[in-house]
């Protein structure tokens, strides 16, 4: 395989959380010293830009409606790559639910080839994601799963979550707990508040998650689980998360691009395009997660991706399902709403988009190290960058506005030291 060299541009090192002038030079998939280039090496001159590692999506629903896992997977693996992410965590709802090894044997055999960004796999947490009986947690284990989780469903059963938490911690696995209580939100379409009251939808209270975070954080210091809390979108889950972890609690959570970009006026004119899961909240909630990442209290940006057809969301809003895209849009909407300077403002993304889901799973995250695998990507903050709805698109309609015009450009995203995509 002919070398490359990339050349002149600015590395953000995920690593020691810094940027450097640097030349990178790949070679078989890998970094090698910049020094063995040679005069057929091919050279992309990176001046102006910045070289940013591959991120890491720590809740991706590879599963579409209407469409077999292969060819989700496909569409996913090119939204991924256009955004800049190499690596995603699928959540378990695959060809059919992850609570079994020969699911998940299957997926990994015979649905993710070569070319596809590396997808890392969840089991379920209980049998079918239900939340009545135990998942086989330990022969799960044995497939090489990453986390444990029953996202986007909620155990509801105190007891069961609780013996869930100790098997998981039997093994080492991260639960990912999406934190709802159903009772305080049957059928919820939208985020309680005016908006709801006034669009005549029932409401999705704060408190429905928060009293979940609440026993996350309570079970986590009971059993000395790894509980991950993911899409958070409450500032009263951003208190009890920041007092747990001053307490010491082994407790992490997530919040997505998606719930920093926007608030609950996106859906106010009945839009299902844009109807996610969990809702949209107020602004003040907005302005508390986007505080929340900058000082730590939120760990990892993740994305929520999850794909519907026009079909699926052409219905009145209440009875729409919920779920929107982030992959392509996730990085650029948080690099637009992050009020810093800018090679602070990347260290910060690189660190919560990438660093951290890798180490959250107990992975390696990507580097710029030699002989490290070459998944990154290059941006130029000067760019611009246009997002919008593909409604013909098999899996790519459901972005929550129509067209966005975003500061900031992808120019090339590199899989395992191969260009996978240009601008």
């Amino acid at each position: 395989m002919k070398k490359i060299l990339i050349k002149g541009g600015k590395v953000i090192d995920p690593v020691n959380e810094n940027s450097e002038y640097r030349d990178l030079l790949i070679e078989n998939g890998i970094f090698i010293d910049p020094r063995e280039a040679d005069e057929k090496t091919e050279t992309i001159d990176a001046q102006g830009l910045f070289i940013i590692p591959g991120l890491f999506d720590l809740r991706c629903h590879l599963k579409q409606p209407g469409m077999n896992l292969q060819e989700s997977v496909d569409i996913i693996s090119r939204q991924a790559i256009y955004g800049g992410f190499t690596s995603v965590l699928a959540m378990p709802n695959l060809s059919s639910m992850a609570d079994n090894p020969e699911v998940l044997k299957f997926t990994k055999n015979s649905i993710i080839k070569e070319q596809h960004i590396n997808v890392y796999l969840s089991g379920c947490l209980t049998l079918d994601s239900q939340g009545k009986n135990l998942a086989p947690i330990g022969s799960l284990k044995e497939t090489g799963i990453a986390a444990v989780t029953d996202c986007p469903n909620c155990t509801q059963d105190n007891q069961i979550f609780s013996k869930a938490a100790e098997y998981a911690s039997m093994f080492n696995l991260p639960i990912i707990e999406l934190a709802r209580d159903y009772s305080l939100s049957p059928e919820a379409s939208a985020h309680e508040g005016l908006l709801s009251l006034r669009m005549g939808l029932k409401g999705y209270p704060r408190i429905a998650e928060e009293l979940f975070v609440a026993r996350s954080i309570l079970l986590s210091k009971y059993t000395e689980a790894r509980i991950h809390l993911t899409s958070i979108t409450s500032k009263g889950s951003v208190d009890l998360i920041e007092k747990a972890k001053n307490d010491g609690a082994n407790i992490s959570c997530d919040t997505t691009s998606n719930h920093l970009y926007c608030t609950e006026k996106q859906i106010e004119n009945f839009d299902p395009l844009a109807k996610p899961f969990p809702p949209f909240r107020e602004a003040e909630d907005q302005a508390t997660l986007l505080d929340a990442l900058k000082s730590g209290i939120i760990d990892v940006v993740s994305t929520g991706h999850q794909s519907y057809s026009f079909d699926d969301k052409s219905k009145e809003f209440d009875i729409a399902p919920s779920g929107t895209l982030g992959l392509e849009n996730g990085f650029l909407q948080l690099y637009a709403k992050l009020n810093l300077k800018l090679e602070e403002k990347l260290i910060l993304i690189t660190r919560v988009m990438s660093k951290k889901p890798a180490q959250l799973l107990n992975l390696k995250p990507s580097t710029f190290e030699n002989n490290s695998i070459a998944n990154f990507f290059i941006f130029d903050p000067h760019g611009e960058t246009t997002i919008k709805r593909k409604i013909n698109q098999l899996g790519a309609v459901n972005l929550p506005y129509e067209k966005r015009k975003l500061q900031g450009q992808i120019r090339q995203t590199f899989l395992k030291g191969k260009i996978v995509y240009k601008k």
